[in-house]
């Protein structure tokens, strides 16, 4: 079999150790001297690595690693600008046989497949996207973490009697949140002190939330109280600064952004978040947009044996992209006219609220495609047929 480079290298990353194989010939039809080299992962043994690879002129590398171990490797061939060809392979697109498995057998087999043009590079943006996407991530973590401390500070209230949630649409309203402070502080609350937290227009009656917010707190409780607040309030002020680190990253981007924002269910931030994960230009990484959809793991599997379709569950593609864009996907189905409304009540009840959901977020995610492509805002005419 004919090979389509002379000279590649894989490499099996790993936390603290990194195996790599240069494979090598003067001529396809010559048989190949194939090389085995062992790094370590620190900043000097990469450096080590990149040596080694000039040293024998090898200029193409494909990588495959668990995790994130792949990133330093990665960004020092991107830093150095010594390689002509760097790949980020699927792990599970080339498994070695069970039994003749090893470290050294894995970065061989990655050189031998890399040669012969049997891999495909994973899609991997540019490095400013890449620390956007860094921040977002975080940012959904605390996000997380905000909801996981929202549970708590319900169920401490309702362990103690107050009723707040019952009577309030959030616990953590401008309204509520002024009542809880002087619950901290005096560890019950009077129906002049309702009335002096009440911020704006609130449903309930003051009747109503002294009713509701009858009971009294200890001194231990009173400190476990303040505590729950205190992080929140932590965490709040950590996402807003991130949402800041994010808008001056993805600066260079506000026409991709401004074309995201407008389509009905994605706000800012989520167009933030959406950039951050697909880049501001997709076109680039993705042919079309069933390959990004295919990416993303909105779209149906191929397994079919015999004639018959085995299973058409979706791949599990990136769970970040999948999360946020079935987010914004009930955003866009209870929005008053979209075209994503309108097609997702036509089919719910055939085909389930899961599904359906599932569909719009792939129309989404073609039509913003289509979107960032061409550089076109949203129209619910062209949203109707993506």
């Amino acid at each position: 079999m004919l090979s389509l480079l002379t000279n590649c290298c894989g490499l099996d990353v790993h936390k603290d150790m990194i195996h790599a194989c240069i494979i090598k010939s003067e001529a396809q039809e010559q048989e190949p001297e194939v090389i085995h080299g062992e790094y370590g992962t620190t900043r000097d043994e990469l450096m080590r690595l990149a040596k080694f690879l000039v040293q024998h002129r090898c200029f193409h590398v494909a990588m495959e690693s668990t995790g994130v171990y792949w990133r330093a490797v990665y960004e020092l061939f991107e830093e150095a600008c010594c390689m002509e060809e760097v790949y980020v392979v699927n792990a599970h697109h080339m498994r070695n046989l069970p039994g003749r498995k090893s470290d050294v057998k894995d970065a061989e087999w990655i050189a031998t497949l890399y040669r012969h043009g049997l891999l495909h590079p994973s899609f991997i943006p540019e490095r400013r996207i890449r620390g956007l996407r860094e921040v977002s991530r975080m940012k959904r973590t605390l996000v997380g973490e905000h909801a996981s401390y929202s549970n708590r500070l319900e169920k401490f209230l309702q362990t103690r009697g107050f009723k707040l949630s019952s009577v309030v649409s959030s616990i953590l309203g401008a309204s509520s949140r002024r009542m809880l402070d002087i619950l901290v502080r005096k560890g019950t609350i009077s129906r002049i002190d309702i009335e002096n937290a009440r911020v704006g227009k609130l449903k309930a009656s003051p009747e109503q939330l002294a009713d509701a917010m009858k009971g009294e707190l200890d001194s231990l409780e009173r400190d476990l109280l303040q505590k729950i607040l205190r992080k929140i309030d932590h965490i709040d002020t950590e996402i807003a600064e991130l949402v800041v680190l994010m808008k001056e990253i993805s600066a260079p981007d506000q026409m991709q952004i401004r074309q995201l924002d407008s389509i009905p269910g994605i706000d800012l931030a989520a167009a933030l978040e959406i950039i951050a994960e697909i880049s501001p230009e997709p076109q680039r990484y993705f042919s079309n947009s069933k390959k990004l959809c295919s990416w993303a793991g909105l779209a149906p599997r191929n397994d079919e044996s015999a004639g018959k379709i085995m299973s058409a569950k979706i791949m599990p593609g990136n769970p970040y992209i999948k999360s946020l864009l079935c987010q914004t996907a009930w955003a866009s189905v209870y929005a008053r006219n979209s075209a994503f409304s309108q097609w997702f009540w036509r089919r719910q009840a055939r085909i389930g609220k899961k599904k359906a959901i599932i569909a719009v977020a792939r129309k989404m995610l073609s039509l913003i495609y289509k979107l960032l492509a061409s550089g076109g805002f949203y129209d619910p005419m062209v949203a109707a047929c993506a």
